[in-house]
């Protein structure tokens, strides 16, 4: 990690520039001078990085959203769901007509590559998959993201 990358990733998880080395070596458990002493010498520990992860919430299991489910609009009007829990993922949601088609306000929409996820009312379609799953986990997945978007509905 470079010492500018190292300001920069302190600065966003204090949300504060003023008096950020003091604050961060409080939080690395290490003196302040020690933080110094590294900027100056543009060399930053490889344990620091880490450390700096597990402060941000990269590596930590328990640092998880408190919410599972958003669904939402895009600026685009197009409807999304994200799964914001391992597995994340994003899917669109795109209302169809009684044949199973994106209604034109829908378009343009790819119903048909992919993973495609049928409901009575809409598709889910267009998935990102940001976390790896399983195969045969996938159903299982957009079928709970369906629960919570008609959950979200009533």
């Amino acid at each position: 990690m470079r010492a500018d990358e190292f300001r920069n990733s302190a600065i966003a998880l204090l949300r504060s520039a003023v008096g950020w080395e003091a604050a961060i070596a409080r939080r690395l458990r290490v003196q302040p001078r020690t933080v110094r002493r590294w900027q100056a010498a543009g060399f930053i520990p490889d344990w620091v990085e880490t450390k700096l992860a597990d402060l941000i919430g990269k590596t930590d299991p328990d640092a998880v959203p408190r919410d599972e489910w958003i669904v939402g609009d895009a600026p685009s009007g197009r409807e999304y769901v994200y799964h914001a829990r391992p597995p994340r993922f994003l899917a669109r949601i795109v209302m169809v007509d009684d044949n199973g088609l994106p209604i034109a306000s829908e378009e343009p929409a790819d119903v048909v590559s992919g993973v495609v996820y049928a409901n009575d009312d809409y598709v889910l379609a267009e998935a990102v998959w940001i976390d790896e799953v399983e195969p045969g986990e996938v159903v299982k997945w957009l079928e709970a993201a369906a629960d919570a978007i008609d959950e979200m509905s009533d």
